[in-house]
């Protein structure tokens, strides 16, 4: 998939998760922050689990364990940035939500991690 579709596919996915949290005109101020944080880091890893299948499939040989390692922790590290980032434009929305707009927040989002998991 292109980029372009990748981020079609997020914003899709947000913009289902927005639907499902009925937000109130008060709390969908607060939206548009987290929604591209959202598609931002769903894009994010859609790219990453694709780059992660192509090196699987264009895999020739041996690989170096200390490369793969450094990689690794640098994919990680990557990952845990965009998490903050995405914690930080989340907080003033999810502060706002009910227990039942948090609890399909939490879905939502675990939901794509499970998702994520599973490729």
């Amino acid at each position: 998939m292109t980029t372009s579709q990748l981020t079609d596919q997020a914003a899709a996915r947000a913009a289902q998760l927005k639907a499902d949290l009925r937000l109130t005109p008060e709390q969908d101020k607060n939206w548009a922050g987290v929604q591209g944080a959202l598609v931002d880091v769903w894009r994010k890893q859609a790219e990453e689990r694709q780059s992660w299948r192509n090196a699987r499939a264009n895999a020739t040989g041996s690989t170096d364990l200390i490369e793969q390692m450094r990689k690794t922790g640098d994919d990680q590290i990557e990952r845990g940035n965009n998490l903050k980032k995405l914690a930080d434009a989340a907080q003033p929305l999810y502060a706002s939500l009910d227990d039942q707009q948090k609890r399909r927040f939490t879905e939502a989002l675990f939901q794509r991690h499970r998702d994520r998991r599973s490729d």
